[in-house]
């Protein structure tokens, strides 16, 4: 299946006009369901959809259509899930259709008639959504999808005009909703995802709390140290004098991690991959270009002797250490991001890393050569390094 003949779907189905408030029957939206799972079954479709996303979107890590299908105004939009990430729990009051593209997602979904009444979230099932699974919403619907494993995932959404939050305006302040379900923009637009509203005292809801403990065991290079130690986004620092600067080198960071999720998605998808493939080389800092490389079949190995400079002026690191491990973090004010954990006897290797502005892999202290690359490698892959020959941002 070809994107033009899931977009003329809509109009054999009938489907209503994006001036109107009209919901098209459950049975339409279950046929556009199938049609996403059909067209998901290979990887024609895929490919044509990340090639827009690639094109249009450029990494741009927030939610937004690549592609809005005409009169019927369904907007197509990829989400991208670092590890750990959750959406926080938010209704949708219009149909959708929502497929996981690549790697994994759990779903907690939310009793509404009995969350309307009590006015707090009800818990009403969790279920898992491997790479291929699609399904749909038609009624009200309560969720909070979120991604459990140590690697980025990717979705696919297809969401009705009309979506937006009722539940408040009808029943007043619902503990635990978000303030608003996580709406696209206009296509190719930079709006970003509604956060929820939370307190730093508040308990933490119990269809999350297996989660926690999972993010605080994950492993260095694929995940956070918790579900809420990734680095401000730029809005957040408005209020420092370096502000800008700052935000600037993370949307960049951020934009790189969603290169490197679409180089994973597409690494297995054979021939037709390459070209997306290459797009995203041409396209990325060094640490995405060796990923990407890798995914071609001509891997780019990192000299021991090659200069690495450090990137993101104004983001820290640091080194927190214990008896058994040592961990090099990224902070921005109060935030943290986990880069790598080691053991503890490896220490001096993460503080030397800190204090470098740039280095040498075979100058890193206490370790063997292999282990030297093994570490820049992970700090390239996060961006956090780049060699010198190769710097953009």
């Amino acid at each position: 299946m070809r994107l033009a003949e899931l977009t003329a779907l809509f109009g054999q189905l009938d489907f209503p006009r994006s001036d109107g408030h009209a919901r098209p029957p459950r049975d339409h939206v279950r046929a556009v369901e199938g049609a996403v799972r059909a067209g998901l079954s290979d990887d024609e479709l895929p490919l044509e959809l990340l090639a827009l996303e690639i094109e249009r979107r450029d990494g741009a890590p927030e939610l937004a259509p690549f592609y809005v299908v005409p009169e019927v105004g369904v907007r197509v939009a990829f989400a991208y899930w670092r590890p750990g990430r959750a959406a926080g729990a938010h209704e949708h009051s219009d149909w959708t259709v929502t497929a996981v593209l690549h790697n994994a997602l759990d779903v907690a979904t939310f009793d509404w008639d009995a969350t309307a009444r009590a006015r707090r979230l009800v818990p009403k099932r969790l279920f898992s959504a491997e790479a291929g699974r699609v399904g749909h919403i038609y009624g009200p619907c309560i969720h909070d999808p979120r991604n459990p494993t140590a690697r980025w995932s990717i979705s696919l959404h297809l969401f009705g005009p009309s979506d937006g939050p009722v539940l408040e305006a009808q029943v007043g302040p619902v503990e635990g909703l978000a303030p608003a379900a996580p709406r696209p923009a206009a296509a190719h637009g930079r709006r970003p995802r509604a956060r929820p509203r939370c307190s730093p005292k508040a308990p933490v809801p119990a269809h999350r709390r297996r989660y926690d403990r999972r993010a605080a065991l994950r492993d260095a290079r694929g995940g956070t140290s918790g579900p809420e130690s990734t680095l401000p986004r730029p809005a957040e620092l408005s209020s420092d004098p370096g502000a800008h600067r700052r935000g600037r080198g993370l949307l960049a960071h951020e934009r790189e991690c969603v290169r490197r999720a679409q180089v994973d998605a597409l690494a297995h998808r054979g021939p037709r991959a390459a070209a997306l493939l290459a797009r995203l080389h041409a396209r990325g800092d060094a640490g995405t270009r060796a990923r990407a490389a890798r995914a071609l079949g001509r891997p780019e190995e990192l000299d021991p002797r090659a200069a690495l400079v450090r990137r993101w002026p104004g983001v820290d690191l640091d080194v927190v250490w214990s008896a058994d491990r040592a961990e090099l973090l990224a902070r921005c004010g109060e935030r943290a991001q986990l880069l790598v954990r080691v053991p503890a006897w490896a220490e001096p290797a993460l503080r030397a890393l800190a204090a470098a502005s740039e280095l040498r892999p075979r100058d890193i202290p206490g370790l063997a050569e292999a282990e030297q690359l093994a570490l820049a490698r992970a700090l390239v892959d996060w961006g956090t390094f780049q060699p010198f020959a190769a710097q953009e941002n």
